[in-house]
């Protein structure tokens, strides 16, 4: 548009030129041909040379034809300004169209009704203004035209004129608004699909805590069994150290000369210590006690996953240990596959990545819950493997299970499928994982057999790539 839009003002104003060019020859022509014509002894050669301005004039008007019908028919707008006193020698329809004027009414009114800097200083604004200017013109009624206006000037012995030309973009103008106001309307609508896009991997996230529930709440029951257990030997301990100890208190009231009472009471204590086995007592109790702790240990731990695991990603990028992620992962899931399967780990050394930890890790247990669910129903193995590979951190999920068909292959990231059970899936797992590591300039890529297993390997950049939110 911006070439045609040139090609259109340098055809115009070559044809105002010639036009304004061709009226100050024909003026010139005709002096001449005038003061020629009135000597009555004109030689032979002066005759000839009047048949040749004759001649020259007639070219002159043909041309001033051609260049007259170009100068009218062109859609830029064309004013031939005289420049020391700006009024308007002459223009073409364009022009009269664009500024909203009859052309009757704009021949001779000055340049600064629709020029209002153009007072003495068009000759300034024409060696400065570089040409197709993005400026504005006043119509008649007021309104600013957006044009795109150049100015030439053309100068002759006893005649200087200024050409303007100048091109109406107010359709333009009207489209790049359009433009500018869907662009605005986009950049909302990708803001709310980004903001739903997250509603929809936290509610992903929230329906595998759910699915993972009765097996998080068994891994929870285990140590709080044996630590219930362990406290209530514990109170035991206490209960026959407390015996001993009373009778201990009672021996040391006793006065220095009370020797038989005190000896009673020393063979009591020894009974009582043996009776309620008091050196086992200390043997075991730092035991019972360090289970107990390990049990505790173990119950903060799974809710310290569970939370971070739980909760709503922020927006900023965090370090992440990727081996320590893999782990606590697997710590997460275990109860999904510790009946199915064995879990071996691989881990290599991996530098600490920057991404957003929740999502990488609800891929990772994503990964690992459908290799559990792979498994056929005498068991397998899954084999989680950390390492560097060029630039990446690559994470491979690899299963013993029963494979992907090929015409399932090609579908397996398509949201909503799902080859489940109706209720069992929501078909958004492997689709959203798909879109958080892309999210992230990574990828994930699939190596299946049926019958013999599936391999997922999630590749991330060992620098933060620029995060694009994309919709998964």
């Amino acid at each position: 548009e911006i070439v045609m839009t040139i090609l259109i003002i340098g055809t115009t104003l070559l044809a105002a030129g010639l036009a304004a060019w061709g009226l100050f020859q024909r003026r010139q022509l005709q002096k001449m041909a005038e003061v020629a014509a009135t000597h009555d002894t004109a030689t032979r050669a002066q005759k000839v040379e009047i048949q040749r301005l004759q001649r020259m004039q007639q070219d002159l008007q043909e041309s001033e034809v051609f260049s007259r019908a170009v100068f009218e028919a062109s859609q830029t707008g064309m004013l031939i300004i005289d420049p020391r006193t700006t009024q308007i020698m002459d223009a073409n329809l364009a022009a009269a169209a664009i500024l909203g004027r009859d052309m009757d009414t704009l021949f001779g009114d000055m340049a600064t009704t629709f020029m209002p800097n153009a007072k003495c200083q068009l000759l300034v604004i024409a060696d400065q203004e570089p040409d197709n200017f993005e400026t504005t013109m006043q119509a008649a009624d007021g309104r600013n035209v957006p044009v795109l206006r150049s100015i030439r000037l053309i100068d002759g012995d006893q005649t200087k004129l200024a050409v303007v030309s100048f091109l109406d973009i107010s359709q333009r103008k009207a489209a790049e608004a359009e433009i500018k106001e869907s662009h605005q309307k986009l950049e909302q609508a990708n803001e709310e699909l980004k903001r739903h896009k997250d509603q929809i991997v936290q509610s992903e996230k929230l329906a595998s805590i759910g699915q993972l529930a009765a097996g998080v709440a068994h891994e929870i029951n285990n140590p709080i069994g044996f630590v219930t257990s362990n406290l209530g030997t514990v109170q035991e301990y206490m209960e026959s150290l407390t015996t001993v100890l009373k009778l201990y208190e009672k021996r040391d009231e006793l006065d220095s000369g009370q020797v038989a009472e005190t000896e009673a009471l020393t063979a009591e204590i020894n009974e009582a210590r043996e009776e309620e086995d008091i050196e086992f007592i200390y043997s075991d109790l730092g035991n019972v006690v360090k289970e107990s702790l390990d049990g505790v240990g173990r119950v903060a731990e799974i809710v310290t996953n569970l939370k971070g695991f739980a909760r709503e990603d922020s927006q900023q990028l965090s370090a992440y240990d990727v081996n320590d992620g893999v782990e606590s992962m697997i710590k997460m899931s275990w109860n999904e596959l510790k009946y199915r399967c064995e879990v071996e780990r691989n881990f290599g050394e991996v530098p600490t990545i920057s991404c957003h930890t929740g999502r990488v890790n609800q891929v990772i247990m994503n990964m690992l819950v459908n290799a559990g669910q792979a498994m056929p129903e005498d068991g397998g193995t899954i084999t989680v493997s950390t390492g560097v590979e060029s630039d990446e951190a690559v994470i491979t999920i690899a299963d013993t299970g029963s494979g992907i068909p090929p015409e399932v292959l090609s579908k397996i990231f398509d949201p909503f499928f799902t080859t489940k059970e109706v209720g069992s899936g929501t078909g958004l797992g492997l689709s959203i994982s798909h879109g958080i590591i892309q999210e992230h300039g990574g990828r994930i890529e699939v190596d299946t057999a049926v019958g013999e297993g599936t391999t997922f390997r999630i590749c991330l950049p060992l620098t933060a790539a620029p995060i694009e939110e994309l919709i998964g």
